[in-house]
C-alpha cells in the first residue's frame, strides 16, 4: 500500500483486521484528541511493524509523515510474522500494555453508574491479555488483583457483583484459586452495554461476601 503524506493509515475504532510493515517513509501514531489535536504516542520507520495490539479495534490513529510505503498481513499471522524479530515483539508487548491501561482508565471512567459492566469489562480485559501471554483466557487468576482498587469498589460490592455474574451463568470457579469466563460473548455483551442487568443490591452482610468468596474459589482479601 502506498501513502501520501499525511494521509490516514487507520483510525481509533477501526476493526483490527490487519496491522502493517513500514517498507519506506515514517508513519506517525497517534491519539486523537479535541480541536483536531493529537497525543503523539511513536514514530514508526522501515522494519517497524505498526496496528498490534490485544483490543478488537484500534485504540489510536496512524498517518504517513510523508509519502510511505506499507505492507499489510492479516491479523491471524500476527505471530508468525513477528515470530523471532525481538524488536517486533517488545513494540506488541508495549502496544498490549498500552491497550490494556487504556481499557483500564476507561472503566474507571464509566463511574459508579454500571459497576456491573466495569466488572465484566475488566474481566475480558484480563482474558485478552492472557491470550497474548500464553495463558488461558477463560481463567482469571491471582492478575485479577493488580487492578481491583481501580474499580472504585467496596469490597461487600465486588463480592455482590461477582455472585450476580456467577449467577447469571457468566463466571465460575476455577481450582485452586480463580475465576473461570463461563461466557465471553455473554460477558462481552454485557461490558458494551448491549444487555441491561438489574440493579444489584449492596451487600451489608459480610457473611454474605465470605460465602460468594468460597463460591468462586478466589481470595479478595488483597482489595
Amino acid at each position: 500500500m502506498r501513502l501520501a503524506a499525511r494521509q490516514v493509515l487507520f483510525r481509533e475504532g477501526d476493526a483490527r483486521t490487519i496491522f502493517y510493515r513500514v517498507e519506506t517513509g515514517a508513519i506517525c501514531v497517534y491519539e486523537p484528541r479535541r480541536n483536531d489535536e493529537r497525543s503523539v504516542i511513536d514514530f514508526a520507520f522501515p522494519g517497524d511493524f505498526v496496528g498490534v495490539g490485544f483490543l478488537e479495534t484500534q485504540s489510536c490513529s496512524a498517518n504517513a509523515v510523508c509519502e510511505c510505503q506499507v505492507s499489510c498481513f492479516p491479523w491471524a499471522q500476527l505471530t508468525s510474522v513477528i515470530a523471532g524479530n525481538v524488536s517486533a515483539q517488545q513494540k506488541l508487548q508495549i502496544a498490549i500494555e498500552r491497550e490494556f491501561e487504556h481499557r483500564r482508565t476507561n472503566i474507571v471512567a464509566r463511574g459508579r453508574q454500571f459497576p456491573l459492566e466495569r466488572i465484566a469489562a475488566f474481566l475480558l480485559a484480563l482474558s485478552h491479555n492472557n491470550v497474548f501471554e500464553g495463558r488461558d483466557p477463560n481463567v482469571i487468576g491471582d492478575s485479577m488483583e493488580c487492578g481491583i482498587a481501580d474499580l472504585g469498589l467496596g469490597i461487600d460490592d465486588l463480592g455482590s457483583l461477582l455472585i450476580e455474574l456467577r449467577e447469571r451463568g457468566l463466571i465460575g470457579p476455577s481450582s485452586p484459586n480463580g475465576i473461570r469466563i463461563l461466557d465471553d460473548k455473554a460477558l462481552e455483551d454485557l461490558a458494551s452495554g448491549r444487555v441491561e442487568f438489574g440493579q444489584v443490591e449492596r451487600v451489608t452482610d459480610r457473611s454474605h461476601f465470605s460465602r460468594a468468596r468460597r463460591m468462586l474459589g478466589y481470595q479478595m482479601s488483597a482489595a
